[in-house]
């Protein structure tokens, strides 16, 4: 028998197109920023937006709501849970049921002053490529935890330049760098740049790693950096995130982002300006940097 249209299946969840949009750009997020984190191409979170795509599976609509910094909840339409619950089998009835007891049990116990344990949550963001010897910035985001320490590895060879807030420890020899957070629960944010390797092989990989001790009142946790983990070294600009040798508008805004959020640190922006003015840009090889415009032809044999 075919299945109604209506009926959204366990592993698929209907999304509030308009609560999206309104929230990424509450949160002044550029569409490009919100698909490297759930894993899709803009175009996938434009159809989102716009109604295109009603229906996501659950493990896409967790990680969009994971990107957007919300709880999974705010990304799906009101009306949904009264909507399904006419049409389930009498078992899944029973099954919110008790599920809707458990939730009135949880708030009594908060009433009644036991804290509920937050899950803390670290990403990673980094750029698609990176030069050898250019200097790149990477993010990390951390909420909540009242209170931790940020531990976080640089590939070998790289060397840290600054950071905003700065770390509380740096060790060149290992690459390691280290941050102490008090956010009070709210989200923390880490923006460091560091250095590639002169020496760095062009269409290798360079691979990070690192992991978050939080403490919330008497609970510890640790928890891994997830999100972005590894870069192509490559003669592509870190702001050209698909490596098309065009610095687009999108791609120029995410640059931005994180010089407006990191004002105080080093980041050559203008010459990401540049490229981006002249549309395209490419390797001199002679010069061992990037030049905006097309790459000239290579003069004919007289």
């Amino acid at each position: 028998m075919q299945r109604d249209k209506d009926v959204i299946t366990e592993a698929t969840l209907r999304l509030d197109a308009a609560a999206i949009k309104r929230i990424r750009e509450q949160q002044e997020l550029t569409q490009l920023y919100v698909a490297r984190m759930v894993g899709v191409t803009t175009d996938t979170i434009s159809r989102w937006e716009n109604k295109q795509f009603p229906t996501v599976k659950r493990g896409n609509a967790e990680r969009l709501a994971a990107a957007l910094e919300v709880e999974l909840e705010e990304i799906l339409p009101r009306e949904a849970g009264a909507a399904s619950a006419q049409d389930v089998p009498r078992q899944r009835r029973c099954y919110w049921l008790l599920l809707a007891a458990a939730t009135v049990a949880v708030i009594l116990l908060v009433l009644f002053g036991v804290r509920q344990r937050r899950q803390v949550q670290a990403q990673r963001v980094l750029p698609s490529y990176a030069s050898a010897g250019a200097v790149i910035p990477v993010q990390l985001r951390i909420s909540g935890s009242d209170h931790g320490v940020v531990r976080e590895k640089l590939p070998v060879g790289w060397h840290f330049v600054a950071a905003v807030p700065p770390p509380a420890s740096v060790d060149e020899r290992s690459g390691v760098l280290r941050w102490i957070i008090h956010s009070s629960g709210n989200m923390a944010q880490i923006v460091y740049l560091a250095k590639v390797a002169d020496d760095a092989q062009r269409n290798a990989m360079a691979c990070f790693s690192g992991e978050v001790t939080a403490r919330n009142g008497n609970e510890r946790m640790r928890t891994e950096l997830i999100g972005a983990e590894c870069l192509v070294i490559d003669h592509i600009n870190w702001a050209d995130l698909n490596g098309d040798c065009v610095v687009d508008d999108d791609e120029m805004l995410d640059a931005s982002y994180i010089s407006e959020n990191a004002p105080d640190l080093p980041l050559d922006l203008d010459s990401v300006e540049q490229l981006w003015i002249e549309d395209h840009y490419y390797w001199d090889d002679s010069g061992g940097c990037f030049k905006p415009g097309i790459k000239p032809s290579a003069a004919p044999e007289k």
